[in-house]
């Protein structure tokens, strides 16, 4: 089962400015059969990006360092663009691949980085898709630690 924070390569992702490349993918999502799975881009590209660990609010990135996580080199989590691709799309497409995961505390930090900084550009069907990662995360918790024994 595909679960949010998964990491995919993507070789020919098409960008919003309509050029394509090989692209480093994260799901920020547990999609439904139905639903689409929501991802955002990474680049190791350093240009002007700072290299402070975590959330970078002002430019709408999430720093994870090389070997810290998933990634081998210096990674920027680009919050500022959401990719919806569907299960059907990823399923029949050799250009699309699974290749790892980063762990729950990293990718619920991005997701919150994002809530936090992007809110006000997440369309509301991305928020649904978002938000029920949350509380069924809460209630898994709950449910673990909440138990007298």
């Amino acid at each position: 089962m595909i679960t949010r924070g998964t990491v995919f390569h993507h070789k020919s992702l098409v960008f919003h400015n309509g050029f394509t490349g090989k692209k480093y993918l994260v799901l920020l999502n547990s999609p439904d059969k139905n639903e689409p799975f929501l991802f955002v881009k990474t680049t190791s590209q350093k240009k002007d990006k700072p290299i402070t660990l975590g959330c970078l609010k002002n430019r709408s990135l999430y720093f994870i360092p090389a070997n810290t996580a998933f990634f081998s080199r210096d990674t920027w989590v680009q919050l500022y663009e959401r990719y919806p691709i569907f299960p059907k799309d990823i399923t029949n497409n050799p250009d699309i691949k699974s290749v790892g995961s980063l762990d729950a505390v990293t990718i619920d930090q991005i997701v919150d980085c994002l809530f936090r900084h992007e809110k006000k550009n997440i369309p509301p069907d991305h928020e649904k898709l978002l938000r029920p990662a949350f509380q069924k995360n809460l209630n898994q918790l709950r449910e673990k630690f909440g138990k007298k024994h």
